[in-house]
């Protein structure tokens, strides 16, 4: 086991040495934005605990912001602070969670590390706008299994742009490119909503398509939207998966065993700024609450 010698290690390690943390965490969806079934959505923005965040849509246009558990306005799902001096991890053992708000179930939760974010405010250029990278990735900075999602923090015009990128993979490989089917943004996309999910062609969820053959993204040179979009604020987050969880039933807890049941105690590094996002299966209302914990350990 990774970060363990043994099963009976991490039994040690947990329950004798108290290398545990419980995360408890409520979340709502966006108090203006109702979920539409099919498309994917950020709960980072919600209110509840942790609070909502405020820090998408600022900073310099088109510039690199990392995110860590302790960057201001950011806002993440706290997990236990440093175990390695910033360089240490965690192991994600359980996790659950549930909702008894009116058609939020059947739904899918995604833990992710959210590593950073480019802000667009130039949506109605329609060239190749080149990014700034003079601040990188804080975490899994050679890329391997970090995706890419754009969402907004103003609502969007009314139109629906050809979206792509232009980034270096994780081998290092630079001009690697949106695939040919590229994604298409929804029309007055709404905050929190990942702008190109849904079903159909040019439809994506959650994740920008990456060139065939890439395990990741290491940082976008260049963005580019085919028409304007009107109006709003785009985000290009960077972020890291670290598991799914399924909701399929109102008030019943879905759970995740990830020693016994699905072995993969992800990896929780230091600083990593944790938040989920939603797949909705239903019509959701706004301010739709969910809640949960997450168990931690390290050795």
């Amino acid at each position: 086991m990774a970060g363990f010698t043994s099963l009976d290690d991490m039994v040690n390690r947990v329950s004798t040495e108290g290398k545990f943390y419980r995360a408890d965490w409520q979340k709502s969806t966006f108090t203006t934005t109702a979920h539409t079934a099919g498309l994917w959505y950020s709960l980072f923005r919600g209110g509840g605990n942790p609070p909502a965040d405020t820090i998408l849509g600022t900073g310099t246009n088109l510039a690199f912001q990392a995110l860590t558990d302790t960057t201001a306005n950011a806002t993440g799902i706290q997990h236990g602070g440093n175990v390695g001096g910033g360089t240490g991890f965690k192991h994600l053992l359980n996790a659950a969670a549930q909702t008894a708000a009116a058609t939020t179930a059947p739904c899918v939760l995604m833990l992710v590390d959210l590593l950073g974010f480019y802000p667009i405010t130039t949506v109605t250029t329609t060239t190749a706008q080149t990014l700034n990278n003079t601040v990188t990735l804080p975490r899994y900075t050679d890329g391997v299994g970090v995706q890419a999602f754009l969402t907004p923090s103003t609502v969007m015009g009314a139109a629906t742009p050809n979206l792509s990128i232009g980034y270096t993979n994780g081998a290092g490989t630079a001009g690697r490119a949106t695939p040919t089917t590229l994604p298409i943004g929804n029309s007055a996309a709404a905050v929190t909503s990942i702008v190109y999910s849904g079903t159909g062609s040019g439809k994506f969820g959650p994740f920008m398509p990456q060139q065939a053959g890439d395990t990741g993204i290491r940082s976008v040179q260049n963005v580019t939207i085919s028409v304007s979009y009107v109006s709003g604020v785009l985000n290009l987050v960077l972020c890291k998966p670290l598991m799914t969880l399924p909701i399929t039933t109102l008030g019943v807890t879905a759970e995740r065993d990830l020693v016994n049941q699905f072995m993969s105690m992800p990896k929780v590094y230091d600083g990593a700024c944790l938040a989920w996002l939603m797949l909705a299966g239903a019509a959701t209302p706004v301010a739709s609450a969910l809640s949960g914990h997450l168990e931690l350990g390290w050795s």
